[in-house]
């Protein structure tokens, strides 16, 4: 699992290769606010009901669930679940090949 603080490091990192001195670099700041845009931008979408599709990464689905009747195991009767919103993701089908292993990850190191 990775968490958000590292993400971040991660894309400073890729981002500063190769720049030198205090000015030449990203700070950051600057890419952690960038990428809490991005989450935040991506989060109101999906509260919007939008469909959000990021080609070559995958893409957020926003369906209906229909409600359904259950039983209360506490109560010991039947309920009767209400319609909901679910986000499904679906993921590209070139990255689904390198999580199956039916492709291998060739990493550029500089």
């Amino acid at each position: 699992m990775i968490f958000k603080a590292e993400l971040i490091r991660r894309v400073w990192e890729k981002v500063n290769v190769g720049k030198e001195g205090y000015k030449a670099r990203t700070k950051l700041d600057d890419i952690e606010l960038i990428i809490n845009t991005f989450l935040e931008e991506m989060s109101q979408c999906m509260i919007d009901g939008e469909d959000i599709n990021m080609r070559g990464f995958g893409s957020f689905v926003s369906n209906i669930r229909k409600g359904r009747k259950a039983y209360d195991v506490y109560n010991s009767q039947k309920i009767q679940l209400p319609d909901r919103r679910v986000i499904k993701f679906n993921i590209a089908k070139n990255i689904d090949k390198y999580v199956r292993g039916e492709r291998k990850i060739e990493r550029i190191e500089k």
